[in-house]
């Protein structure tokens, strides 16, 4: 067995085969840490035809997390070896999350590994008590950050593995502090290799960044089956868990739990809405994620500024796409809304990336500048930035949900190729603007 080194810089992940005072890439002086790498000899590649390994994987059975919906946006359950990498804020659940899902192997008869890394074990057992009303005799926990150790501990006995978390593993064989980017990334390398090797499934909690991205190299997202983020917000219950990628599955998929005081309960169907009367500023709309789709209320206030320089401001829609409608309903609409501090609130805290809300977007935002209610009125269609709507994708679907929530009235793009009672076709923000009233 052989020894290859080299050398990487402990800033960026930067490697080279000869040592650098400068790393070429992030400019960080001194950064270089020299790496040795064992090289085996591979055994000779096997060969199968596709149908040979279509009938060995129609025998691999998935495991079942113990939420319904979390199996169903996993695309049926965890596949033996498959790595899933956990991304979420500080207190959102990740931990309660993990350690339930250990519970469900528990009560299948499966033995778990929850390698605490961040806390002790007598942590680990408080929290398992507010939990779990019975004792789980088969989730083996181990407060250890030395990865050494744990491979070493990992055997088939183990149906799942927990990191908790990857930023505070280390390797000893890596010469830097736990949390940089060499220890990451050779800490995950690690992790999936020996998964991989006993088909054991491992969830890898990781910290994000300010950004909300996953802390570390981006090298770890490819490296894993399975990303996933768990989102929220601490002043509301409700959780949502988004599969960013799953190579076993549909990725785009999401999952809604509300956090109550004895942790994380799966909603199966989700009020993003108020069913009283709607105020103006309001506006409701059907919004797709993956295959669910979701009936949210889109808020707005428009009030004229007091500064320079106006607000604005955000929660659940992407600020991008935002300023692009302000710019949209000032050019076509010839509104002053550029000279107003605006604000945008998707209730229930959830966080839409469907373009197919913007319709209901810029119908709060006329709704609340000229202070006129659109009442019980649903909007469906993506903004252009020539002000025309344009269709939108799983249309039918969209309009059933909104119809099973008591709306009969509904806007719709001219271009889609539905012809229904009850629902209205325009082809421009400006109709809009004429049908709602405020132009």
């Amino acid at each position: 067995m052989k020894e290859k080194a080299y050398f990487v810089c402990t800033n960026c992940g930067y490697e080279s085969l000869q040592w650098f005072g400068r790393c070429p890439k992030c400019g960080e002086w001194n950064s270089a840490s020299e790496i040795k790498a064992k090289i085996s000899k591979q055994n000779r590649a096997v060969v199968l035809s596709l149908r040979e390994a279509k009938k060995s994987a129609e025998t691999i059975n998935r495991l079942s997390t113990g939420f319904t919906e979390l199996d169903a946006a996993l695309g049926g359950g965890i596949l033996p070896g498959q790595v899933i990498l956990l991304g979420g804020e500080p207190g959102v659940g990740k931990s309660t999350l993990a350690l339930e899902i250990c519970n469900q192997f528990s009560r299948n008869g499966l033995e778990t590994l929850y390698v605490a890394a961040e806390e002790s074990v007598d942590q680990i057992a408080i929290r398992s008590q507010r939990l779990f009303h019975d004792d789980p005799e088969k989730i083996m926990v181990c407060s250890e950050n030395d990865l050494e150790q744990v491979v070493d501990l990992l055997n088939h006995n183990y149906s799942l593995l927990i990191i908790d978390s990857l930023q505070t593993m280390y390797s000893p064989q890596v010469g830097t502090y736990p949390g940089s980017i060499l220890q990451i990334r050779t800490c995950a390398e690690k992790i999936i290799e020996r998964c991989k090797e006993l088909s054991i499934p491992s969830i890898i909690i990781a910290h994000i960044t300010k950004s909300g991205e996953i802390s570390g190299p981006k090298l770890v997202e490819h490296l894993v089956d399975t990303v996933v983020y768990f989102e929220g917000e601490r002043n509301t219950e409700l959780r949502v868990l988004r599969i960013m990628k799953n190579r076993f599955g549909p990725s785009g998929e999401v999952a809604i739990f509300e956090m109550t005081e004895d942790g994380l309960k799966q909603v199966i169907n989700p009020a993003f809405y108020d069913t009283e009367d709607q105020l103006p500023g309001n506006c409701l709309t059907c919004a797709v994620e993956g295959s669910r789709t979701f009936v949210v209320q889109v808020q707005a206030l428009v009030s004229r500024t007091k500064s320079a320089v106006p607000r604005r401001v955000s929660n659940g829609f992407e600020m991008t796409r935002l300023l692009l409608l302000l710019a949209v309903i000032g050019r076509h609409m010839h509104l002053p809304i550029e000279s107003h501090d605006v604000y945008v609130n998707i209730l229930g805290g959830l966080k839409i990336t469907d373009p197919g809300i913007d319709a209901a977007v810029v119908g709060a935002l006329l709704s609340s500048m000229l202070d006129k209610r659109i009442g019980g009125m649903s909007l469906i269609g993506e903004v252009s930035l020539d002000g025309s709507l344009k269709h939108v994708h799983r249309l039918k679907s969209r309009i059933e949900a909104i119809r099973k929530v008591g709306i009969s009235s509904i806007i719709i793009p001219r271009t889609a190729e539905l012809k229904e009672e009850d629902i209205q076709k325009i082809s421009s923000v400006r109709e809009l603007g004429r049908v709602l009233g405020v132009t």
